[in-house]
Formats: structure tokens, C-alpha cells, sequence
């Protein structure tokens, strides 16, 4: 199927591609089904999270064990039962990026991210019980400041 987004134009996406986010996203609860698509530019490849409802919102995403080695995310009992998963192996995550005026300063929500349940296209975004996770964990800073 083909999707209207706000970077792109058309896209098209496989069913398996969409998710129903049932609260929405923060900010964008209004919003309730996304398709996640790849867009590669000179061989590298980019993820994005699309509202298929509006131009807007349109996220940016990783992978976040691609940018915080260790990464071990709690989800709360309450979470896991709204993506009806049994436990976080069955589930993707994702973290949405921030990008600023320089690229050393993007920093990713990896205390916050969107939890996909590819089994029943279920997802929410969740704050995780993990307490040392942030908002704004900054892998690329170069004056020692990276993750905080």
C-alpha cells in the first residue's frame, strides 16, 4: 500500500509495516496507526515511524542496542500487557532521535521508546523503569559528556 509522508511523498509500505499505537504517541496522541519504512540515502539506510493519518508526526528511529551497548530495558507489567507480549523478546524497540543544528548534539529518548509487538501489529510508546535511562543520551558528544 502506498502512505502520504511528510519527508517523502508516497511511500509504500507492507501491511506488516503497520502498527496501531492505541494511546497514540507523546505529543501526538491523536494520532493511532504508524507504518515504520527504511529510506536510503548513498547506501545507507535510515528507519522512520509515520503517522498514516497525518503528514505529521514523522520520527526519525533506531535501533537503540546500535547506539547503547548493554542496553537492557525494564517495561512495566502494565506495558507489556498493552503490547500483549509475554515477555521483551517478543517485542522491538525503537528510540526516537532529536537532531539539532549539529550532529554531535543528536541525542536519542532511550529512556521512552516505542515498543513494536510484530506478532499482533500492537505498539505503544513507554517510559521505561530503567532509572539511569535518559531523555537525551547523547552517544556523539566529543567533550566527555556523551550519555548524559
Amino acid at each position: 500500500m502506498e502512505i502520504n509522508t511528510r519527508d517523502f511523498g508516497l511511500v509504500q509500505v507492507d501491511e506488516d509495516d503497520l502498527y496501531e499505537f492505541n494511546e497514540g504517541i507523546y505529543g501526538f496522541e491523536d494520532c493511532k496507526k504508524f507504518a515504520v519504512f527504511k529510506k536510503s540515502f548513498d547506501d545507507i539506510s535510515f528507519l522512520y515511524l509515520q503517522s498514516v493519518e497525518q503528514l505529521d508526526p514523522c520520527f526519525l528511529v533506531f535501533n537503540p542496542w546500535d547506539l547503547y551497548p548493554g542496553y537492557k530495558p525494564i517495561l512495566s507489567n502494565d506495558d507489556m500487557n498493552a503490547c500483549d507480549a509475554d515477555t521483551i523478546e517478543d517485542l522491538i524497540f525503537l528510540v526516537i532521535a532529536s537532531i539539532p543544528s549539529s550532529i554531535e548534539e543528536m541525542s536519542f529518548n532511550i529512556k521512552s521508546p516505542v515498543v513494536l509487538n510484530p506478532r499482533n501489529k500492537k505498539a505503544k510508546q513507554v517510559i521505561l523503569l530503567n532509572k539511569d535511562y535518559s531523555v537525551r543520551y547523547q552517544p556523539f558528544l566529543k567533550d566527555g559528556k556523551a550519555g548524559h
